[in-house]
């Protein structure tokens, strides 16, 4: 299937964002400081596992900094 990361095409064949996060971040369960929307939609970390990916969904990962 086709996604885009943070506007980036990939090919990837990841059930959920779960599974995907498990790979590209190395922790399905959410990391502190780090969001993820799907399609423009935030999807809540405790979600990650059951959330369903389908070709062509736009996934976009911010992280969170300080400044001051």
């Amino acid at each position: 299937m086709k996604l885009s990361i943070n506007g980036e095409d990939v090919e990837a064949n990841y059930a959920t964002l779960g599974e995907w996060a498990d790979v590209e971040l190395g922790n399905a369960n959410g990391i502190q400081g780090i969001a993820v929307a799907v399609n423009d939609n935030i999807v809540p970390d405790s979600q990650w596992v059951s959330f369903a990916l389908h070709d062509g969904d736009k996934i976009l990962v911010v992280a969170a900094a300080q400044g001051g």
